[in-house]
């Protein structure tokens, strides 16, 4: 798992904390999909850790990396829904567009703000509630449509 920091030592995320952590539920069974799923939880896990025990500057680097890497993502499963013609592409794509559009609002009243901490630990929530909903939500629709233009595509065994 690669946690986005500067020189920092790697942080022990406590677990527990109300934090979301990967759990075979919030599987779509897109391998790339999962991993890169896996990746943003744990990272979101870091920043609140960061967060709670005031290390800024690895926060910093972690909030730098979630948002590279959430863009990352995002075209990753946009590439996998238009690939398979997935019929919900635009809605999709739209609650991409909305995550991107508060973070980038929730990054700047980070940086203008001087109690960051809190902040973080907000911001680290918020993601926390957006990705969880979203992967229940959204992308367990997609991976069923998806699945399901897969064995059907599979060819069936004479018997």
């Amino acid at each position: 798992m690669h946690f986005a920091q500067p020189s920092a030592p790697r942080i022990h995320v406590t677990k527990g904390m109300g934090t979301l952590f990967w759990r075979p539920d919030l599987a779509t069974g897109i391998r790339e999909v999962d991993l890169q799923h896996e990746e943003l939880l744990a990272n979101v896990s870091a920043l609140r850790e960061a967060a709670r025990t005031g290390n800024l500057e690895l926060a910093e680097g972690v909030l730098a990396f979630l948002e590279r890497h959430a863009a990352e993502h995002f075209a990753t499963e946009e590439r996998v829904m238009w690939g398979a013609g997935y019929p919900a592409l635009d809605a999709h794509w739209s609650l991409h567009l909305a995550f991107a559009t508060e973070l980038a609002r929730r990054k700047g009243e980070y940086a203008a703000s001087r109690s960051r901490a809190s902040l973080l630990l907000d911001l680290a929530r918020w993601m926390d509630r957006w990705m969880e909903e979203h992967l229940l939500g959204a992308d367990a629709e997609m991976a069923r449509f998806i699945r399901g233009r897969t064995s059907a595509a599979q060819p069936v065994e004479p018997g």
